[in-house]
Parts: C-alpha cells; structure tokens; sequence
C-alpha cells in the first residue's frame, strides 16, 4: 500500500510573538528603513506541515488589498511550491537573501522572539566619505602619470 505525502500548507491561524516565528513587512527598501515598513503578518513554526500565518493588518481594507496580495503570493511560493523538503528552514534562508531585498514584502526571522534579535537581509547606506574610502582608486600611477 502505497503512503500518500501530506503537501505543505498554511492557514490562517494565531501566532505567538514571543516565541520562534517569521515576520513580513511590507515597503521599498531602497527607499525607507525596516522600521518605516508596514507589518503584514507572522509565520508561525509548522505542525504537521501547516504553517499558521498570523494577518496583522485587516484582510478586507481596500488600502491594504495589494499588500495582502503580495504576500499571499510569497506565502504560497516559499511556502508550498517551491518544493523545499523543509520549508521552515528555506523560510528562515530566505530571511538573509538578496531576493528578500528586492521584494516589497521583507521576511524577517525572530529565533528569539519579537524581543529577540532580528535575522534579515538588509540594504547598507554609505555616506560620500564611506563610498570614498571602500570603493577609492588605490592604483599607482606609472611613470608616464597612468594608472595601471
């Protein structure tokens, strides 16, 4: 008899903030901060292959639509089609990628708790002396004044 894989799922649930979760904001990182970002929701550790997901911001407020949206989409990417054989550890991967930059919906991973430390990827602004310094031209000239 053959044994049928449960698939990975999430459903609306609640979440404890104080313990091991994910949180998606919602912003631009090119353009504001974490802390300018707009809470979405939180993604609970997985029982029986069923992430709870946690909404912090009303599902049926017309301003809020594209963002639920958004991240019903990643939820459902990251989450289930992806195919990863631990989801809960890609979800926590995909805290610090590049990837999580780009989005406009920003996983962030609290080991600890929303008290805890934060684990997410993030942009780094350089000042114009900061950019001067790492990314100034150290060559040596050579004799006819070049660079080489």
């Amino acid at each position: 008899m053959k044994r049928e894989l449960q698939e990975w799922r999430w459903k609306d649930g609640v979440v404890d903030s104080h313990g091991k979760h994910i949180e998606l904001r919602h912003g631009d990182a090119g353009k504001s901060t974490y802390e300018n970002w707009h809470p979405i929701a939180r993604i609970g550790r997985p029982k029986k292959q069923v992430f709870p997901v946690e909404w912090l911001i009303a599902a049926d407020s017309p301003e809020h639509e594209s963002m639920i949206i958004e991240a019903r989409q990643e939820l459902d990417f990251y989450l289930v089609e992806k195919g990863e054989p631990d989801p809960w550890a890609y979800a926590k991967y995909h805290c610090n990628t590049r990837a999580n930059i780009y989005s406009r919906v920003h996983w962030s991973y609290f080991p600890n708790g929303i008290q805890g430390e934060r684990h997410a990827s993030m942009v780094t602004r350089l000042s114009s002396e900061e950019v001067a310094l790492v990314f100034e031209d150290t060559k040596e000239p050579d004799k006819r004044g070049q660079k080489k």
